[in-house]
Formats: C-alpha cells, structure tokens, sequence
C-alpha cells in the first residue's frame, strides 16, 4: 500500500507539520497542536497501533506554548477525566493518536489568530463551533439516541425489580456491562451520522453494545491495563485506599494457621499408602504360619 501524508479533517487536509485543533467530539477536545506523522489504514503499522478503521493521525499537542490560564484549564479538565489529580507535564499530549474527524486544520489561520484560539479554551469552542461535527453540541439525531438509550436503560431497571437476590448475583456481571454500554454510549460524542442512523435502527440500540461488551469482558486478558496502572501507582493506591491492620482476627489466624505445602501432602499419603501395604504383607505372612483347616488347627 503507498503510503498518503495527507488525511481531510473536519474542515481542511493536513500533512505532518501543519497545525490542527482537536474538535469538541473527543477527549483532547479545543487543544491545539501539530501533525508528526499520519499512519494509513491498512498498513502493518496501523494495525500494531489500533484497530480504528480510519488513518492515525498522531498530533503533539505540546508543541504549542500555552498560557498558564490555559494550562490551568486543560489540566482541570483531564484530572476531572482520569478522576485524580493530573499536572500538565504528566499529561501524555505529545504524542495522540488522533481520527482525522477530530480535527480541524488551522494552519491557514496565521500565528496571530491561532494563539489567540490556543490562550483560552472559550475562543477554541467558539471557532469549532463553525464547523458541523466541530462542538459539542449535539444534532437532532444525538438527542433522538441519547433519549432512547435513556429508555433501554430504565426498561432494563424495571425488569431487574422482579429478580429475586441470588438472581440479581447471578446476573451482576450482565448488570455492570449495560451500565458500562450506557456510560461508554452517553458519553462518546464521536457518532457520524452513519453510525446515529444505524444505532437508531435498533428498538434498544444499549442491549446490541452492552451484549457485545459482556461477551468481551469474558476475556480477562483486558484486566492487563487495569493491572499495570495499579502497578504503576502503588504509591496512590496504598495512600487512598484502606490498608491492613496486624490486629486483623483474619492476619492473625493466616499467619498462625501452619500451611502444608503440596509436596508434603502427597508424601504423607505416599507414607501412609507404604504403611498400608507394610501391614498388608505382614498379615498375610502372619496367617500362612497359622493352620488352615479345622484338624490343623486341632
């Protein structure tokens, strides 16, 4: 496949270089910064960076210098994302693989105009805003879904009042995988008008994802990311949730409870097996000493 350095955004083509602002359909949202490189579908890079179907479009948003005002805005917007306190020169900006439908291009605008955009968050929205697919604000056909997602929702609800309490254990599992659906639906933003008219074809578009996402949370492989953040910030977890305490009744029946490992296990039953047979043979060489008959033993 011939490699393309040159992808259509939302509104203008950008090559590697060229400055963009990432819409208001993502979680970068109304952050600007340049094109390194774009990678196309298809090709075997693409398919060991993700599995979108458009082209990756990697954009540092670092490159430009932002205020701290702006700095201050961006960082509370992705502490409020990740659901802890993030700083700026923690944030993986440099380099985000990017949809081109996430972007504009505004290299045309000029140094002037683009820093006045890259200073405060309201001017991005508002120069977004032009463009359709550009803000956050959603079409008619979003709020058809969102309204009808609301009401898969509340019907699913309904039909767990009847559930007894060990049914409502058994199902817990297909219960979190509609509410992740539900969150994961009403929160991305990034629906083309293909992807509206398909969901909205559906009589509950939430049971289609959330079937879907509970087949694939079968596979606990996906755990790995949840586990190597854990790993990462140990030192968050051990300060923000609760630790053991040594007085614990359980730790101290664990630690005083003697464990028999599993070799020394199977070797006392091997023992007591050898033992067995030891007093089998014994017996029986003790009755072949003993008369057999009633005048032998007479």
């Amino acid at each position: 496949m011939i490699q393309i350095n040159t992808v259509k955004t939302i509104y203008g083509d950008v090559s590697p270089g060229d400055w963009v602002i990432s819409a208001g359909n993502n979680d970068f949202k109304y952050l600007i910064g340049t094109v390194k490189e774009i990678v196309n579908n298809g090709t075997p890079k693409h398919a060991s960076e993700t599995d979108n179907a458009t082209d990756n479009v990697h954009v540092d948003f670092t490159a430009f210098n932002y205020p701290n005002e702006r700095i201050a805005e961006i960082e509370a917007h992705f502490s409020e994302l990740y659901g802890e306190i993030k700083m700026f020169d923690e944030l993986p900006l440099d380099d985000v693989i990017m949809a081109p439908k996430m972007l504009i291009s505004i290299t045309n605008l000029g140094y002037d105009e683009i820093t006045r955009m890259g200073n405060i968050r309201d001017n991005c929205e508002s120069f977004c805003s032009c463009f359709p697919g550009g803000s956050e604000r959603h079409s008619p056909k979003h709020t058809m879904l969102y309204a009808l997602l609301e009401k898969n929702l509340s019907e699913y609800h309904n039909s767990l009042l009847s559930l007894s309490k060990q049914e409502l254990i058994d199902t817990a599992d297909k219960i979190t995988a509609v509410s992740d659906a539900f969150s994961y639906l009403t929160m991305y933003n990034r629906f083309d008008d293909d992807e509206l008219d398909f969901f909205l074809r559906f009589k509950d578009p939430l049971e289609v994802v959330a079937d879907n996402w509970y087949e694939r949370r079968s596979d606990l492989s996906d755990l790995c990311f949840a586990m190597t953040y854990i790993n990462d910030h140990r030192d968050y977890f051990l300060k923000d949730y609760p630790l053991v305490n040594e007085d614990d009744p359980f730790i101290t029946q664990r630690e005083n409870t003697p464990e028999v490992p599993e070799l020394k296990t199977k070797q006392l039953l091997a023992d007591k097996l050898q033992a067995a047979g030891e007093k089998a043979k014994n017996n029986k060489t003790q009755n072949n000493d003993k008369p057999h008959n009633r005048g032998e033993r007479e």
